[in-house]
């Protein structure tokens, strides 16, 4: 009677302890592309008509991220390709819809120099004030005394740093005002290693979004592969990249036991290359900038560290609605969709195609 009594309080303790790690200790957390600022995207009336489809996902996790890819200056009027500026309704509209989490540092945060880069200081400082805190930035500075440190977003009774870094500026080859690492300097990639390394110690999960790589490739390089490798080695839990503007492969990397992400880029959440671009070594041909995915991954905590337990894929486009403003939809939906004509905009054909290619890449292997 005692053994058997005692055998129901271990199952019970073993069944409170995997709900510690599976339900209640965990995070959801979803990744998505570029939030980009072309004239077809700052013509929408209402910006937030532009995420209206995907709601549900990003209200269904406990934080959303992106990255901006123009600066946030009042003073300037809003400017589309090739220097990219917005106003902060653009971000709003983002952040009502459900981002919290954003990364502004890319080859476009300098396109007006330090004085761009200043205002978008101002107006994250601004939006923060406006969410009451709830809203998170990293990868510039207004002040050279400060250091770049880590976002920290506390949740849940989690202690997450976020760091987001460009490997280069359109406009200099470096800014002190930009957190710049570029994988091709060897010296830059080991001083940025060890920064990571010193700062591991204090966070329980760590998040680096990284802009780099070549664009439209739908394949990382090696460099690029090595380098996200030895962030994950260095203390990195998940690797969030972009700037490519095309989906590429995303991999589990096993580090001490544990499971690790490697995103190697999200493409475009939100942009106007939606166009076809000519075929070329890249292999970038119609459409697949208008392709992305709504990463949404499960973190648990263990007593080992963060362990990642399951990736949901949502397959995206961008398209043009009924009104002829671009908006995302899920790839599932945007099947028989009409003008105010009744003429059909997209069908069953199309994106089935589409979602078998968008399979294909984020399933590609990847090697060193």
């Amino acid at each position: 009677m005692k053994s058997r009594l005692i055998i129901i309080l271990i199952i019970i303790r073993l069944i409170i302890l995997k709900g510690l790690l599976y339900g209640e200790d965990t995070l959801r957390l979803t990744f998505a592309g570029d939030i980009m600022a072309h004239v077809i995207n700052l013509i929408v009336p209402d910006y937030t008509v532009i995420y209206k489809n995907i709601e549900d996902v990003l209200s269904d996790d406990d934080l959303s991220f992106a990255n901006l890819e123009f600066t946030i200056d009042e003073s300037k009027r809003v400017s589309g390709y090739p220097r990219f500026n917005v106003h902060r309704d653009y971000i709003k509209a983002a952040v009502d819809s459900g981002f919290q989490v954003f990364s502004v540092a890319n080859n476009h945060i300098y396109d007006y120099g330090i004085d761009g880069v200043f205002q978008t200081v101002r107006s994250i400082e601004f939006l923060k004030r406006l969410y009451d805190g709830k809203v998170y930035f990293s990868g510039i500075r207004g002040n050279l005394q400060r250091g770049f440190a880590p976002e920290v977003i506390n949740i849940k009774g989690h202690r997450i740093y976020f760091i987001a870094v460009s490997q280069f500026l359109n406009r200099l080859e470096k800014s002190p005002y930009v957190f710049l690492a570029d994988y091709r300097n060897k010296e830059a990639e080991e001083e940025f290693l060890k920064y990571i390394r010193k700062i591991r110690k204090n966070a329980d999960l760590l998040i680096l979004s990284y802009h780099g790589g070549k664009e439209y490739y739908l394949k990382p390089e090696r460099e690029k592969i090595s380098f996200f490798h030895r962030l994950i080695e260095s203390g990195v839990d998940i690797v969030y990249s972009h700037h490519p503007h095309v989906l590429q492969p995303y991999e589990i990397v096993k580090h001490n036991d544990l499971r690790k992400l490697i995103l190697y880029s999200t493409g475009n959440l939100i942009s106007g290359m939606i166009k076809s671009l000519k075929p070329g070594n890249s292999g970038a041909i119609v459409n697949y900038t208008g392709d992305s995915v709504l990463f949404t991954v499960t973190v648990a905590f263990t007593n080992s560290g963060p362990d990642i337990k399951n990736i949901k894929i949502v397959p995206v486009a961008q398209y043009k609605n009924p009104e002829g403003y671009v908006v995302i939809d899920k790839m599932k939906n945007l099947t028989g969709v009409k003008d105010k004509k009744n003429r059909a905009l997209t069908g069953d054909e199309y994106y089935k195609k589409r979602l078998k290619i968008i399979n294909r890449v984020l399933t590609e292997q990847v090697h060193e």
